[in-house]
């Protein structure tokens, strides 16, 4: 009886106490996250749609045309890949082979290169191979960016109240540029 007792009062305050979180946790006021924030609207979505798949922001902001020019970019750096990857395995290979067997190698660059020539190129196209990969995550990133900014830029209001007015200055005889807004 005592240990039902027991058993009937904790559960009594785990109940009493989840009442009272759920009423604390009510009344707290949830804050956007920096994803959320990012996603929210027609920019956002323009940015996710890039991200997804390359182009698609562009094309849901009617943008069609920029789309080959990504398409190109990354073409020319999927064939500088596959480029200094052929390259490199090409270089690699006679280096290996020089290094296994010095004198008597019957690699492709015998009496052409040396040991030294041979890695200098090898080293030489391993760093563009790296550079090429890191180029199309540059690219890549870049296309989002591109697909949100362009879609902030179309929902950017431009009013009449903004001028701008070029004159001469009577008393110096200079040109002054300035930029004007008009408040109502």
């Amino acid at each position: 009886m005592k240990y039902l007792i027991v058993t009937i009062t904790l559960i009594a305050n785990l109940c009493n106490a989840q009442v009272v979180d759920d009423s604390i946790t009510a009344k707290q006021e949830k804050q956007p996250g920096v994803f959320s924030v990012m996603f929210k609207g027609k920019p956002g979505r323009a940015l996710a749609y890039s991200l997804i798949l390359p182009g698609a922001g562009q094309v849901y902001n009617k943008r069609i045309w920029k789309v080959p020019i990504i398409y190109a970019g990354f073409g020319a750096l999927a064939y500088a890949v596959a480029f200094n990857t052929k390259q490199y395995r090409r270089f690699n290979d006679a280096y290996i082979m020089r290094v296994d067997s010095m004198e008597a190698s019957l690699d492709e660059f015998q009496g052409i290169l040396s040991l030294s020539g041979i890695n200098s190129y090898r080293q030489f196209y391993d760093k563009n191979l790296q550079l090429s990969y890191i180029g199309i995550g540059i690219l890549y990133l870049l296309n989002g960016i591109e697909a949100f900014v362009d879609r902030h830029l179309q929902e950017f209001d431009i009013s009449k109240d903004l001028s701008f007015k070029y004159q001469l200055d009577p008393i110096r005889g200079q040109a002054q540029l300035g930029i004007y807004w008009a408040f109502r």
